[in-house]
């Protein structure tokens, strides 16, 4: 069985490495001359082009990985089947899911490499290179926000803004809407305007207060008011035009939250969420693919293997896509739409090994 493993590892780990180096190559001279147009009318030196670039080098890596990862398998068997040698390893007894095991365990662990290094590497980068194109292209990224919206404490607060300016971190043209336990009214805040001061809690200036007292609205006037129920934080009321890209874990389920619980649509960020983790899964899920077609074929064994192996990893993109898609539309929930899909490639992938000849 060793003999058989380092036959195949001696075909699988040279068509990886230069799989996932010529394709990630393809992807960073893809992004290069994308933006080219841009650079040369605003006269960019090429040096600092190819910085921003090679900040998109790690991204490019990981959507290398799968790709890589794909071919690699398919010519690794594809050319042990047209040498025959595939004969000899079955005609010793050996199963084709123990042959290709040790392959599927590398695509593991490439799918948690490739997680590691797009969560902890590629994402910062990612942050960088966006900072930096703006910054070279003369794009301006302001945090500022007209009519900002926010839906806090279950439903029970609700703040409406006519502007939000993320320098000084204040709010004008404030109303603030309190329900009670009930759902019922329970007090309205008019201000020109709110500052965050650090304390916790917005200071409020030149409010109208109403609430309800013994059945009646009362009106009062302060030049200065504060409410603990009104303690949303700044970076709810920022206009955020990043996206779940340029976010690693962390900050991407404390982005939804805040999406949450200012009452904005989180599904579909949500969806794409979670659709992180079964790309990451994506090495394994065709490396499978790839070894469960190995030894199908008899006659243009390479060619078939190949094409095979593209086909149903290519549907399984598709499906991906739709199901995401419904996720964001609200026809299935978010954990559906990312979960379903793989599970459904995974067992297809198993079948096509039970059925597959040895």
């Amino acid at each position: 069985m060793k003999m058989f493993r380092r036959l195949l590892f001696k075909e699988f780990f040279p068509f990886l490495i230069l799989g996932v180096l010529f394709f990630a190559l393809l992807l960073v001279m893809g992004d290069l001359f994308t933006n080219l147009w841009r650079y040369l009318n605003r006269e960019v030196p090429f040096s600092e082009a190819m910085v921003v670039s090679l900040l998109y080098a790690p991204k490019a890596l990981v959507f290398a990985l799968p790709i890589g990862a794909m071919f690699a398998a398919a010519f690794a068997l594809g050319n042990l089947g047209a040498r025959n040698e595939l004969i000899a390893v079955f005609g010793a007894g050996t199963p084709l899911i123990r042959f290709v095991a040790p392959m599927l365990i590398v695509a593991l662990a490439l799918s948690a490499t490739g997680y590691l290094i797009e969560d902890r590497l590629a994402i910062p980068l990612m942050k960088q290179r966006t900072a930096l194109s703006n910054e070279l292209l003369g794009i301006q990224d302001s945090k500022n926000r007209s009519r900002a919206v926010a839906i806090t404490r279950k439903g029970q607060v609700v703040y409406y803004a006519d502007y939000y300016n993320d320098e000084n971190m204040t709010l004008s043209g404030l109303t603030v809407v309190r329900l009670n336990d009930d759902n019922g009214f329970a007090k309205r805040i008019d201000a020109e305007r709110a500052r965050w001061d650090g304390s916790g809690t917005w200071l409020m200036e030149q409010c109208r207060v109403y609430q309800e007292q013994n059945g009646e609205i009362i009106q009062e006037r302060y030049e200065r008011y504060r409410d603990d129920y009104v303690d949303e934080e700044p970076a709810t009321f920022r206009l955020d035009t990043r996206t779940l890209d340029e976010m690693n874990g962390e900050e991407a389920r404390q982005w939804i939250d805040t999406q949450k619980r200012a009452g904005l649509p989180f599904k579909a960020f949500l969806a794409e969420y979670y659709q992180r983790y079964t790309m990451a899964l994506t090495p394994f899920l065709v490396v499978l693919f790839a070894g469960s077609i190995g030894g199908r074929f008899r006659r243009n064994v390479l060619l078939m293997s190949l094409l095979s192996s593209l086909g149903i990893s290519s549907a399984w993109y598709i499906v991906r896509m739709i199901a995401t898609l419904l996720a964001e539309l609200g026809m299935v929930t978010p954990l559906t739409g990312a979960v379903v899909p793989y599970l459904s490639f995974f067992a297809l992938g198993v079948w096509l090994f039970r059925q597959a000849r040895t």
